[in-house]
């Protein structure tokens, strides 16, 4: 019986599309796409994320990466920032799981900074429980993680469900025991969530 539901947040809870935000950006495409095709954000986002740099310094190391202002840079990242906007299908779903008395948390690989712009939405306060990996200092897919969650909320492994959008850390999630649901499509992954739910 599942009782317990851990959401990722980028791209399961608010919006996180590349392509998109490269579509959207109203600055100059040539900055994410230098940053794109370079790779930066396989060598620094990963570190932000984990809580080992700053807001303040990966703006600086894409100025340096892309010879741009920082403060073209930083307001880049400010424009990142801002387009993590709520999924209506997911909030819908959290307030649907809230009122039939389910244990619902957050598990995000995402910056302080980020999280600090996002935590006070109405949604997050449905959430009994938010780990976040730069408060951590690890990241998923890495096994601690996954460990941590289940330790600091007294889960049992069987009884939770895990939803994410990137395979490896679904994957890593059901290695230890955990269901899961790969949040490819949104209307598909509200669907397999209730299913999963119903099924258990």
């Amino acid at each position: 019986m599942i009782k317990n539901i851990v959401f990722d947040l980028g791209g399961v809870v608010v919006e996180w599309h590349p392509e998109r935000l490269l579509e959207a950006y109203p600055g100059d495409k040539e900055l994410p796409l230098a940053l794109f095709r370079g790779g930066f954000f396989e060598r620094y986002w990963t570190q932000f994320d984990r809580g080992v740099l700053t807001q303040t310094e990966v703006s600086a190391e894409m100025s340096r990466f892309t010879g741009r202002t920082y403060a073209e840079c930083w307001d880049f990242m400010e424009y990142i920032k801002h387009f993590l906007v709520n999924i209506p299908e997911t909030e819908a779903l959290i307030r649907e799981l809230a009122g039939e008395g389910y244990r619902l948390f957050c598990l995000s690989n995402m910056s302080a900074e980020y999280y600090d712009y996002m935590k006070d939405r109405d949604v997050f306060r449905l959430l009994e429980g938010h780990l976040i990996s730069a408060h951590e200092k690890v990241i998923k897919p890495e096994e601690a993680i996954y460990r941590l969650l289940l330790e600091r909320y007294g889960l049992k492994a069987e009884e939770t469900l895990f939803i994410d959008d990137l395979k490896p850390n679904v994957e890593a999630a059901e290695r230890l025991g955990i269901r899961t649901v790969h949040f490819t499509d949104r209307n598909k992954g509200v669907r397999e969530v209730r299913e999963r739910i119903r099924q258990a």
